[in-house]
């Protein structure tokens, strides 16, 4: 996973210096593409007003030419970028007044039983904790696990009790208490959501069909969380390949459930056929590079004024929680789910997305004047 964000990376320093200058060579990215294990990328550049550069490399497939990647139509599962919607709609629900991000969360959830740290069950959750990343939360992997599906089957699952499930279990705790660490996870983002749900009283894939995706003019057919909205036009979904058979028994062993199985015609990639995951609201949003890009250009403008009310709302949304980034990310910090971070001197902020067979990344510049898109399969 590293090469392939240490790949987007380089490519998107291309793409950044193409805006300024002669764009680089479609076959020169294509190259470092294949060089990597990348079947097909979309990159979109875009400011505040404008799209300035739009291209893709590569194929649906690592395995056929018959459908190349474009930008306008080929639909990605966008993984992790689909947590930002999350932050974005505790900020409506904030400019409603509706939601304080440093009350104890217990009070929107309302349920018989209050949600503690079990080894600090005095401690107050807010969800400035949550959408930060800071709870206390950890991994309990044999959760976490479950949470794979085949195809749309998250929907005949009951969303509530599989967040509960998770955070009422020890074993889904750290050692440190709310606000002692920063430990990025799924289930905060799912949490954050089941607050939204909460005190809307929607499902978050409604809430975000209504006050976010429709306001933005993306209909129903160009983004949603179900592959089914996606039925008349199949041929424009990216599916999942996964390099490296050697990987297949682990797949197996580890999420049967998917049904992984070795690529047809090939001894190099194995095949993941649609899938989705229980707490979708943290990964399972489904769009194209434009449409998303419409949705970053929202975010380049301080979500003024279709989906937002004051730019001083994102200014509080990017605000950085704590310096100390995550274990494993050091460098990243964290405000509201958006995160921090520099990359070849420039400091930028966004998000990234990484799924088995995907890695994205959408990110801008600390002036929030430029943004890249790139949805990598």
């Amino acid at each position: 996973m590293l090469v392939i964000f240490r790949t987007l990376t380089f490519v998107a320093s291309i793409v950044y210096a193409g805006t300024e200058q002669c764009p680089p060579s479609k076959s020169s990215i294509e190259n470092e593409l294949h060089r990597v294990h990348i079947p097909g990328l979309a990159a979109i550049v875009v400011n505040a007003t404008n799209v300035l550069y739009s291209e893709g490399f590569g194929y649906h497939s690592p395995l056929s030419t018959q459908h190349p990647i474009d930008p306008s139509r080929s639909i990605f599962v966008i993984a992790s970028i689909s947590k930002t919607f999350v932050a974005l709609a505790a900020m409506q629900l904030v400019e409603s007044e509706v939601l304080n991000l440093d009350n104890d969360v217990n009070y929107y959830l309302k349920f018989p039983t209050r949600i503690i740290h079990p080894l600090f069950p005095n401690a107050t959750i807010t969800m400035r904790h949550i959408l930060s990343h800071s709870t206390g939360l950890g991994s309990n992997y044999e959760e976490d696990f479950q949470h794979g599906m085949p195809g749309d089957d998250f929907v005949k699952t009951n969303f509530t009790e599989v967040v509960l499930r998770y955070l009422t279990s020890t074993a889904s705790w750290l050692s440190k208490a709310p606000g002692d660490v920063t430990y990025y996870s799924n289930i905060n983002a799912a949490w954050a959501a089941l607050v939204v749900e909460r005190i809307s009283h929607l499902s978050f894939e409604r809430y975000v069909r209504l006050m976010i995706l429709d306001r933005l003019d993306i209909e129903w057919t160009e983004a949603s969380y179900r592959l089914a909205d996606f039925a008349s036009r199949r041929e424009d979904i990216v599916e999942h390949f996964l390099y490296n058979t050697s990987l297949l028994a682990t797949y197996q062993q580890i999420i049967p459930q998917l049904n992984v199985v070795q690529a047809a015609n090939s001894s190099d990639w194995l095949y993941l056929p649609p899938y989705s995951i229980s707490v979708y609201p943290a990964a399972m949003l489904r769009m194209s590079a434009y449409s998303l890009s419409i949705y970053l250009q929202s975010f380049l403008n301080n979500f003024t004024p279709r989906l937002l009310k004051k730019s001083s709302t994102v200014d509080e949304m990017l605000r950085i929680v704590r310096q100390e980034g995550p274990v494993d990310e050091p460098d990243v910090q964290y405000a509201l789910i958006w995160n921090w971070r520099t990359q070849k001197s420039r400091r930028l902020v966004g998000h990234r997305g990484w799924m088995p067979g995907i890695a994205h990344s959408m990110m801008t510049n600390a002036e929030r004047s430029l943004g890249v898109i790139l949805l990598s399969s």
